[in-house]
């Protein structure tokens, strides 16, 4: 089971610690840090802005779970980032 980086809680949603108030969980690439869910996508009701990004470590996208590089619709900034 993955923990939030800021206060090392099992639980997904609002934390004290946290600069933007929520637990980030961002060990796991299989999941979403925000919410613990397998999504990829713009449904990540826990995120500050609403998509999932799954944690660090993995060979695919942590925005969108592709295998590719250069763009991205799912990232903010537009690029595929493992």
């Amino acid at each position: 089971m993955s923990s939030c980086k800021y206060c090392s809680s099992s639980s997904y949603g609002l934390c004290n610690f946290s600069p933007h108030g929520k637990h980030e969980h961002n060990k796991n690439h299989s999941e979403c840090e925000w919410c613990g869910s397998g999504s990829y996508g713009h449904s990540c009701s826990f995120s500050p802005d609403g998509r999932h990004k799954h944690g660090i470590g993995g060979d695919k996208c942590r925005w969108c779970g592709s295998t590719s590089t250069g763009a991205c619709n799912f990232s903010p900034h537009g690029k595929h980032e493992k």
